[in-house]
């Protein structure tokens, strides 16, 4: 694809995220959602194979039907209401279309079953627009619905996320249904979170952007398709294993990285409202995608993987040296941000 047109293409996706996060009327928000899922289409089959061809079909066909339900919900309140104002109050049957077309676009269980599918017939960039930036409008508009439509549904369906994020991760081997399910999980918590506290669950999301991005970035740049191929980061250098090992225990939650404060802020302010039940299942499906996450950083931190090739370590026979590209440079600043970037959210503890 040529660079101009790719240029156009996501700068057209970032445009119809604006959109739906600054309009407050329901026909523009549903042209926003639409003008960047179209845009969004031709970058993600831009490798054309078979598989990646598969993945954008049903990408495409999923987007389409969350966003009929969209505009369907918004024809039934402008029926009702007589106005395309979201700031008007939903009904009944407006909130569950609503919610459902929601659900589909976030990945949320239980209309979770396209995205592992599609995340893995993908490359690891056009994943990570997937994952990262077309998470955003749908939260937002869930962030400011999630108090005024069923809040008990939204809770349920991120408790079954967290829930089946942790278990459906278990038995996978390639990397990116891994982080398809690990991806569901987060959006248990960050909605979760956002029902009780939405400037917690902005944060939150922050946070989870910036360490996804990270990984992702790690993986495409070192071409991990398996966990089989792991054993590549060691013939690389030292610092891929180091990076890998960081972002991916940080996504996991463990103290002190920044993926802690992700985990801890949503605990904070559950159990705060006496959800203590609650709090003890998301801790146990978090438990569950821990495993994933610690076989991830063990077997990137084999030196010799079983069924390894021993060859030569690429990096030490390296002795060329050229500037740095601006991968190389977005995968570090994010990693350092996705692992030491708590100091960056103690102003979080100021949120009440």
């Amino acid at each position: 694809m040529h660079r101009i047109i790719s240029v156009f293409l996501f700068l057209t996706v970032m445009s119809g995220t604006i959109i739906v996060i600054t309009s407050e009327n329901w026909f523009i928000i549903w042209v926003g959602l639409e003008l960047s899922t179209l845009a969004l289409v031709p970058i993600l089959c831009s490798s054309f194979s078979p598989r990646n061809v598969e993945a954008t079909i049903k990408y495409f066909l999923i987007q389409a039907l969350s966003a009929a339900l969209l505009l369907n919900s918004a024809l039934i309140q402008a029926w009702l209401t007589g106005s395309w104002s979201i700031l008007d109050p939903v009904n009944n049957v407006t909130a569950l279309c609503l919610s459902i077309a929601l659900a589909f676009k976030l990945g949320l269980a239980p209309c979770h079953f396209w995205f592992p599918d599609v995340l893995q017939g993908l490359p690891f960039i056009q994943g990570l627009i997937i994952a990262t930036w077309q998470k955003i409008a749908p939260l937002i508009l869930l962030f400011y619905f999630g108090q005024l439509i069923f809040s008990y549904l939204i809770i349920t369906a991120g408790l079954i996320s967290i829930l089946i994020g942790g278990w459906g991760g278990l038995n996978q081997t390639q990397v990116r249904k891994i982080l398809a399910f690990s991806s569901i999980g987060n959006m248990g918590w960050i909605v979760i979170t956002s029902i009780y506290s939405v400037n917690a669950a902005i944060v939150m999301l922050v946070i989870y952007l910036i360490i996804n991005t990270a990984i992702f970035l790690l993986f495409d740049h070192l071409n991990v398709p398996t966990l089989g191929h792991l054993n590549i980061t060691s013939q690389l250098s030292p610092i891929s294993i180091a990076l890998v090992i960081l972002v991916i225990l940080s996504l996991g939650g463990l103290p002190p990285l920044t993926g802690f404060i992700l985990k801890f802020t949503s605990l904070y302010f559950l159990i705060g409202n006496s959800f203590i039940i609650l709090s003890s299942i998301m801790i146990v499906g978090s438990l569950l995608s821990l495993f994933f996450y610690l076989r991830i950083s063990f077997n990137t931190s084999l030196i010799l993987f079983p069924q390894h090739i021993i060859s030569i370590t690429a990096w030490r026979n390296n002795v060329n040296t050229s500037p740095l590209t601006i991968k190389t440079w977005a995968i570090s600043i994010f990693s350092v941000l996705g692992t030491f970037a708590i100091p960056l959210t103690l102003p979080l503890y100021m949120i009440t």
